[in-house]
């Protein structure tokens, strides 16, 4: 965006009377630019054509501006949402309304009271400030005052009753709720064992848990800050996904040029930069697959080469894209090495923080012949070396039609763009790639793989990628069972799922199995 919008241009000169966030801060943020998205109002006729303004920069170096009770006050309000809320009521409220409400909150506390003693009362401010929000179903964004987060969501009175429920049940229960958004360390046990009397509490926890709560935060604290950072530019790749070749071309002559992306840190510029160029190959692969001309080996080699280059965005996604372009023209014993070099023959464990929308586990683990995920993000053992890498979830766009295995063909169908897991993508693939005598082997790591997925909105396409593996091996009860859970995930909001046109295809070659 050419220059500071007008909202944001308001809000910049209504700082002044506020303790949070500093001028430091308000200067820094004064020098970033703004975007134009292409995301419309869901509830709009017009949703697909419509853009928006995003302050994603500018809402990034506001967290990055948190200090440790700000920051862990945000984390137990993302734990308390996938633990509590979420299960009862999905897709309503996410972290995004969280982080909002972190920020409105930020500007009304003194900077004396930002003491991690006052953790537990600036949450449950946090909390009160969330449940008066839903209550008139009005939160405003931060920066643009004008516009109401909340407009639509709650229209429906049950469901925005069982949300003040929820909220009041934590608030009145907010010590031993909080404690249990703590993976991995059972405080609640501690706390009751203390009878209720919070030195014993705090004695107790030195004796149980010799790692406590404080140094856990801060070996996390690296990790925490990555993830954070690794969103933002998630999130812009996200917004390029259904870029045509000309607008990919804009952006990337955009973050070659120093005059407009001099504030951007080298290493947003070298992920982002690398995901256009990502997606420049694709588009020229899909070209390449509807043409009627023959592509030579030694073009396909340098396309392969190119985007071998440019795969480094993350630790899985970018070779995962590779693989998949392999796949596509008929590779599949380079793509299946590919596959078990990469995924299932490490040498030593690997962990990475998981970055995306499609699981609640933040950590992926990879040992020999597995993939798996855990819950938490990993600890740093040393804050200043990165010790991890992240793992960004797959991006796919209608226009891959071409390009995409079976199972994606049909998403391609029904939505403009799709996310998918990539431990459940890599997993996939692995079934395409290996022989028929591994492939219900490998279909049972498919099933595991889709299972820790669990408790998102976008588990269903999993369950939809697996079912289509099941029909292909022709076990067509497994595969309709499947249809059926992820049809049962998106009934309640409408969703437009292809697993009705899979279920369909999938009782048709049944019944015509029946007849031969």
């Amino acid at each position: 965006f050419c220059r500071v919008p007008f909202e944001g241009e308001q809000w910049l000169r209504s700082r002044g009377h506020f303790n949070w966030p500093s001028m430091k801060t308000l200067e820094k943020i004064r020098t970033l630019d703004c975007h134009v998205v292409a995301v419309g109002d869901k509830i709009s006729q017009h949703s697909s054509l419509e853009w928006r303004i995003s302050y994603l920069l500018w809402e990034r170096e506001l967290v990055w501006s948190f200090n440790d009770t700000q920051l862990q006050c945000f984390v137990l309000l993302k734990s308390l949402l996938i633990k509590f809320i979420d299960p009862i009521v999905s897709e309503k409220l996410s972290s995004y309304h969280m982080k909002t409400v972190v920020f409105w909150e930020s500007e009304t506390i003194d900077d004396n009271c930002w003491r991690r003693e006052f953790l537990l009362k600036f949450l449950k401010k946090c909390l009160l400030r969330l449940k008066d929000c839903v209550e008139k179903q009005t939160l405003m964004h931060f920066i643009d005052r004008s516009k109401n987060l909340f407009f639509g969501r709650l229209d429906d009175l049950e469901i925005k009753e069982k949300i003040l429920e929820i909220l009041k049940d934590i608030l009145q229960n907010i010590l031993v709720i909080s404690m249990k958004c703590v993976d991995d360390i059972d405080l609640v046990t501690t706390w009751q064992n203390s009878h209720g009397h919070v030195d014993e509490f705090l004695y107790n926890c030195t004796v149980d848990h010799p790692s406590n709560i404080t140094s856990d935060f801060e070996a996390s604290r690296h990790s925490l800050e990555l993830y954070h950072s690794e969103q933002v530019t998630w999130g812009i790749n996200v917004g390029t996904a259904l870029s045509d070749f000309k607008t990919l071309a804009e952006y990337h002559a955009a973050l070659e040029d120093k005059n407009i992306a001099s504030d951007f840190d080298e290493g947003f510029k070298r992920s982002v930069g690398m995901f256009v160029l990502l997606r420049s190959a694709i588009i020229q692969a899909v070209l390449m697959l509807r043409s009627k001309e023959a592509n030579t080996s030694e073009k396909l080699q340098r396309l392969v080469n190119f985007m071998d280059e440019k795969s480094d965005i993350d630790a899985m996604s970018g070779k995962l894209y590779v693989i998949t372009l392999l796949l596509a023209f008929g590779k599949k014993e380079e793509a299946y090495k590919r596959i078990k070099d990469a995924f299932f023959r490490s040498e030593s464990p690997a962990r990475y923080i998981y970055v995306g929308l499609s699981s609640t586990c933040k950590t992926i683990e990879i040992s020999q012949q597995t993939i798996s995920q855990t819950k938490g993000i990993p600890k740093c053992k040393n804050p200043k070396i990165r010790d991890f890498s992240v793992a960004y979830d797959m991006i796919f766009a209608k226009e891959d039609v071409s390009l995409v295995a079976g199972a994606l063909k049909f998403e391609c169908l029904v939505e403009r763009s799709f996310l998918v897991h990539p431990v459940v993508y890599a997993s996939y693939l692995r079934v395409l790639c290996c022989d028929k005598e591994e492939k219900m082997e490998n279909i049972g790591r498919l099933h595991e793989a889709v299972k820790e997925c669990e408790g998102t909105k976008h588990n269903y396409r999993h369950f939809n990628i697996l079912g289509h593996c099941y029909h292909e091996a022709e076990f067509y009860e497994e595969a309709c069972t499947c249809y059926l859970v992820s049809l049962s995930q998106t009934s309640a909001n409408g969703r437009p799922n292809a697993a009705v046109l899979m279920l369909l295809v999938c009782l048709f070659n049944y019944m015509q199995m029946q007849r031969m």
